[in-house]
């Protein structure tokens, strides 16, 4: 669906893989809009909520601002920042499974790796077609600037009242970090994961799904 996929920057976010949780993660981005380091991410990714936290979080998106792709019974949150080169290859690994698995996948945007990010989300948001817009985002991706395509607005009061309660949503995971995706397994008990899965992993974590 996206006019640019970077098979050899795949390959290598790949090849620094970290086994955690019976799942690989690779890099994410976090409030400073550097990469963690493996060891910054093999300490951040220590479980540290209960699944009752897990379930408040998981509330909370429930009454959050979002739009939606897919209609399958399998629902993930994805909270992404338009600038951010991980979410976007993550939203490019999800399109080939979202009809396979029966995926919803419920976009959180939320705005603070650039300047940038937070009337970018609001473009986004505002749109009469959110998805639209996010493929307008991500089509024009710049992947060495980190920069996503579509054009930045002055958010309505509305959508800055949204976006900050997505923020203090993921900052209420543990991980100010991004791209962080939410989903139930098959024990009905939510699941957060941080950070990038591989296509094997995350085909196999989406296998687990409620």
């Amino acid at each position: 669906m996206f006019s640019s996929v970077l098979m050899s920057k795949k390959s290598w976010l790949y090849s620094i893989g970290l086994a955690f949780s019976m799942t690989l993660m690779t890099s994410g981005f976090s409030p400073s809009g550097q990469a963690s380091t493996l060891g910054q991410m093999a300490a951040s990714f220590a479980p540290k909520r209960t699944v009752a936290s897990s379930a408040q979080i998981w509330q909370r998106l429930n009454h959050a601002r979002w739009f939606v792709q897919g209609s399958g019974p399998h629902i993930i949150y994805l909270i992404f920042d338009p600038n951010c080169p991980y979410c976007h290859l993550l939203i490019q690994e999800l399109q080939s499974l979202i009809k396979p698995d029966q995926l919803s996948i419920r976009y959180v945007p939320v705005g603070f790796l650039e300047p940038s990010s937070t009337g970018k989300a609001a473009a986004i948001l505002e749109a009469k077609n959110p998805l639209k817009a996010l493929w307008e985002n991500e089509k024009g991706f710049t992947e060495k600037g980190h920069d996503g395509a579509i054009q930045e607005i002055l958010p309505s009061t509305a959508t800055e009242k949204a976006l900050k309660n997505n923020l203090s949503i993921l900052e209420a995971t543990g991980q100010k970090t991004v791209p962080t995706m939410l989903y139930m397994d098959s024990h009905n008990q939510p699941q957060i994961v941080w950070q990038v899965l591989d296509a094997k992993n995350l085909a196999q974590t989406l296998k687990g799904l409620h």
